[in-house]
């Protein structure tokens, strides 16, 4: 019987020496969330950005295609919004005084009933921003939701239930118009990282691989 109980109980102590070592030895596997796309270390080219044709805060018409051979980052934000906002565009904001001046800005509002060019103007200026690079949109509602749906930016209008809402993130695009980068807008350690992404990408011709 003594044999038995210390053959047992040393099968049972192989058995957690094997399992502790599988635990050190095997590599762990990478969380990320369903439905994200992951930032590489090197900006690469994800998917091909739409050619849109909105409003400019100067009641202009703008197009996408006059960013081609920019390097450029876009974000979807609303003025009135109280939440992710404000720190979204704080944040762009930083960004524009960090980076090369041939790095551009698009922000999309995704409330274009009330954003007007006019409102879209004022709100650039309380943020000191540089109109020459930093251009907010605007359009009909349907245009809006091409322009989300293109950019692949997640947007749930207003209902009875739920207030308007959107993706916090941040998109790097390189010259060619492709998405080479998805930040966190309310993340100072990756909007850091989106700063030096853009102003490499910018120096290196402003074409990701």
């Amino acid at each position: 019987m003594k044999a038995v109980r210390v053959i047992l109980w040393g099968a049972i102590v192989v058995a957690l020496i094997g399992i502790v070592v599988a635990k050190v030895v095997s590599p762990k596997r990478a969380v990320t969330t369903p439905g994200a796309v992951a930032t590489p270390a090197t900006p690469v080219q994800l998917f091909q950005t739409p050619s849109l044709t909105l409003t400019d805060q100067d009641g202009k018409s703008f197009s996408t295609a006059q960013l081609q051979g920019h390097v450029w980052v876009a974000d979807f934000i609303f003025t009135s919004c109280g939440a992710s906002c404000p720190i979204m565009s704080h944040e762009m904001a930083g960004i524009q005084t960090k980076t090369p001046v041939g790095v551009d800005f698009v922000s999309f509002t995704v409330d274009p009933k009330t954003d007007t060019p006019a409102i879209l103007r004022e709100y650039g200026q309380s943020l000191h921003a540089d109109f020459s690079r930093w251009h907010f949109l605007t359009g009909t509602e349907e245009q809006i939701a091409d322009a989300a749906y293109g950019m692949k930016i997640a947007v749930r209008p207003a209902d009875g239930q739920f207030a308007l809402s959107h993706s916090d993130r941040f998109l790097l695009v390189d010259s060619t118009g492709h998405v080479v980068g998805i930040y966190d807008g309310t993340n100072h350690g990756e909007v850091t990282k989106l700063i030096a992404d853009a102003t490499k990408l910018a120096a290196g011709g402003g074409k990701a691989s």
